[in-house]
């Protein structure tokens, strides 16, 4: 026999199970990409990684604009998404991101905190994120990120010499 205590018991169960893992899923998005740090030395092959953009921090909270006076736009989470650890100089260094169509960002940080690079825009054509500069040897924090706030966008970062 179903009782009206019963029955209630069954529907908050069912109504857990079905919230949890939407619950759970949302808090695995908003986490930051943890990695370790990239070593990169000259005469190294290409490096990839992928992931997705997620965030409300404005990157222009690192600095309105960066070293080379470009502006810093766009949102991404408030930690970085990669740390580049450089064991060379490097004359000119690219990393190039890659949404398949989305309107991405890139910024980086170091060494240190007071150098920026910033990109929005690799061309008119082209509106994903490419920052090509020279580095010097060092640890580096990458942010990608997004033109709009919590957009989530598939990406892949390409970094070549």
């Amino acid at each position: 026999m179903v009782t009206l205590a019963s029955l209630s018991l069954r529907l908050k169960q069912a109504a857990v199970a079905l919230t949890l893992p939407a619950a759970l899923a949302t808090a695995a998005v908003a986490q930051p990409a943890t990695t370790e740090p990239v070593a990169l030395a000259t005469g190294f092959t290409s490096h990839q990684v992928s992931g997705t953009t997620i965030g409300t921090y404005s990157l222009a909270n690192l600095a309105a604009r960066d070293r080379n006076d470009e502006y810093c736009l766009g949102y991404a989470h408030s930690e970085p998404d990669y740390v580049l650890q450089l064991q060379d100089s490097f004359d000119s260094l690219t990393l190039a991101v890659n949404s398949y169509g989305g309107d991405t960002t890139l910024a980086i940080q170091g060494p240190g905190s007071s150098s920026i690079v910033c990109n929005d825009n690799a061309s008119r054509r082209n509106s994903d994120a490419l920052i090509q500069d020279s580095f010097s040897p060092g640890t580096y924090r990458v942010w990608v990120g997004s033109f709009v706030p919590d957009a989530r966008l598939s990406y892949d970062l390409t970094i070549t010499e």
